[in-house]
């Protein structure tokens, strides 16, 4: 039923599953015609989504569009808090109103409200913050990830413009690890240092085209005033002296480990999977939450009702 209707050209995904459960609603006892028509779309919506529906054995085929209609009314029928448990992060402002009547129970409540907040560009993007903080926490504390050597891996050419150019001959060897000479490791070292130099080769080749466009440009960008300090300090380094201080050689790479975090928590790790944060509750910390964004939310919930 469900497959001959997503063959129909003529309507969107949804509005052809939409058809489909209209025609197993007849026996809803609800009569209002506008909650029925949230109810629908809210259904098909869920059923075109990749939600988990329900545990499959290994091998056992995929559920159909019919069936996973049928487990999302059956679900929402018997159980509306469990249907909101497995499937609110799916849902949009529009689903709330068919929830409306429903609110005086806590547990609906609460979904309807993460529903709201989860909607909210402001709250979402104040979220997305935070757990990027506490992943950035997670990732200092183990201490690999922003490690010298893995910095370097991932930004090749800013760590040579501010702390490898300055690194003596003695404090290279010094970083060379001879503990592993098996021909395994050592091919697999020789392939990350040819990634390594390629990306050292695409980003100078951008910073130089950079450098260009702005000297063409009279006016100055905000990241230029971002890296005036940076910017001086290097230039301070590169007077006619290879050769810097101790103290000085220290700035550099912490104004480098600054750097790299703030690329962190501003999303521009290439190397890292912000999906595995930005989309992971387990990175949630709601003391962290802008305390008077959160009010909005509840205050503007409770005008509402």
């Amino acid at each position: 039923m469900a497959e001959a209707l997503v063959s129909n050209a003529g309507n969107s995904d949804a509005d052809q599953i939409s058809a489909s459960v209209d025609s197993e609603q007849q026996s809803n006892s609800e009569s209002d015609e506008t909650t029925c028509a949230i109810r629908t779309k809210m259904l098909a919506k869920v059923s075109l989504s990749d939600a988990h529906f329900k545990h499959q054995q290994r091998g056992e085929p995929d559920l159909t569009l019919d069936e996973k209609i049928e487990t999302c009314q059956n679900l929402l029928d018997t159980n509306k808090v469990k249907f909101l448990e497995k499937f609110w992060t799916f849902l949009d402002m529009n689903d709330v109103k068919y929830f409306d009547k429903f609110r005086s129970e806590y547990e609906v409540d609460f979904y309807v409200k993460q529903i709201m907040k989860n909607n909210n560009v402001g709250f979402q993007k104040n979220r997305v913050k935070n757990r990027r903080y506490r992943a950035l926490q997670e990732l200092i504390s183990n201490g690999e990830y922003f490690s010298d050597d893995e910095m370097k891996f991932r930004e090749p050419f800013l760590y040579e413009q501010m702390v490898g150019q300055y690194m003596t001959d003695d404090e290279i060897q010094a970083k060379v690890d001879k503990t592993d000479l098996k021909f395994s490791s050592i091919l697999l070292k020789h392939i990350d240092q040819l990634d390594e130099n390629a990306r050292y080769g695409a980003d100078k080749d951008k910073e130089e085209s950079q450098v260009e466009e702005e000297e063409d440009d009279g006016d100055e960008e905000e990241e230029e005033e971002e890296m005036e300090v940076t910017s001086e300090k290097l230039n301070e380094c590169d007077e006619g002296n290879e050769t810097i201080s101790t103290e000085q050689k220290e700035e550099l790479k912490a104004e480098f480990l600054t750097i790299m975090q703030e690329k962190f928590l501003n999303g521009e790790d290439k190397a890292f999977d912000y999906k595995s944060v930005d989309y992971n509750d387990v990175y949630d910390d709601l003391d962290l939450l802008n305390a008077d964004a959160e009010e909005k939310y509840f205050d503007d919930d409770d005008d509402d009702t």
